[in-house]
């Protein structure tokens, strides 16, 4: 593969629409989820105008949406995918909810697996590091291509070793949406972990992060440092051991620089009920 597919589509974002992102995400701190539609003009991607929810939730009507978005000279015929950011919750950063929920993708898994298409998807995060000694949060994107039928099947194959193909086209919105179970974690009836499929499409190179502050276009993430599976299994530790849900209470003093947000906040590990965000849009 001479260009990994996620990073084509990234490539394809206007410098404005890249600061767009980072406008709606700096707020993150309100606590509000956003989504806007892609659009491609020109052969470039742009961003229509955001809409906002809460903290884990948000409802667009994609008409009312189409009118708004023409006041920016896009059309319905450009409009190709969306993009939404998690914000913190409950002042939090939940490593799950850098990750797609099931919300997120499952209808769109479907429509690529029914319809043999093409689908793409973004989703904005806060993500906790370290510059000059201190903890700072960064905007980071996360990239999800659903390139055709085969890739991801044979993604859900490689998460779901015993899966067989009957189930996979069984997958539907009957029985891909996550619940919360007894024990705390989030189940489905179809027995996806929906974690892991998107770990299996970045090995096939359709998914993949970039941090949008600093340099112009982003930087590329290694994916040891953000992937939180992949990273789990490299430390030699069972992938599910490592996904306690641990609280980890962070200091620092309060202020921006250059877009980087220096504040106290907690960092909440695990792919848990928390991290569920129903969203309703088309």
């Amino acid at each position: 593969m001479s260009s990994e597919p996620w990073k084509e589509e990234w490539n394809k974002f206007t410098p404005e629409a890249i600061e767009e992102m980072k406008e709606y995400s700096d707020q993150t701190h309100l606590h509000r989820e956003w989504m806007s539609y892609v659009y491609e003009k020109d052969g470039r991607y742009h961003l229509g105008k955001p809409s906002y929810g809460d903290e884990s939730r948000i409802e667009v009507n994609p008409n009312e949406k189409a009118k708004e978005d023409s006041s920016k000279g896009l059309s319905e015929s450009q409009r190709l995918w969306t993009i939404h950011g998690h914000p913190l919750k409950d002042g939090k950063i939940y490593t799950g909810r850098q990750y797609f929920s099931s919300t997120d993708i499952l209808q769109e898994f479907v429509k690529s697996r029914d319809n043999d298409e093409k689908v793409v998807q973004y989703v904005v995060y806060p993500h906790q590091q370290t510059k000059d000694g201190q903890k700072v949060i960064h905007n980071r994107v996360r990239i999800l291509v659903f390139p055709n039928r085969s890739t991801i099947i044979k993604a859900m194959k490689m998460a779901h070793p015993n899966m067989t193909d009957e189930q996979i086209m069984g997958i539907s919105e009957k029985n891909g949406y996550n619940k919360n179970a007894v024990d705390g974690s989030l189940k489905n009836e179809a027995g996806v972990d929906w974690f892991k499929f998107q770990e299996a499409l970045g090995q096939l190179g359709y998914m993949g992060i970039i941090d949008i502050e600093g340099p112009t276009g982003g930087t590329k993430v290694d994916a040891a440092d953000t992937m939180f599976v992949q990273n789990s299994e490299t430390t030699g530790m069972p992938i599910w051991a490592s996904l306690a849900f641990i609280g980890v209470a962070i200091y620092a003093l309060t202020k921006i620089v250059r877009g980087e947000s220096v504040i106290p906040f907690m960092v909440e590990e695990g792919f848990d009920a928390e991290f569920e965000s129903p969203h309703f849009w088309k």
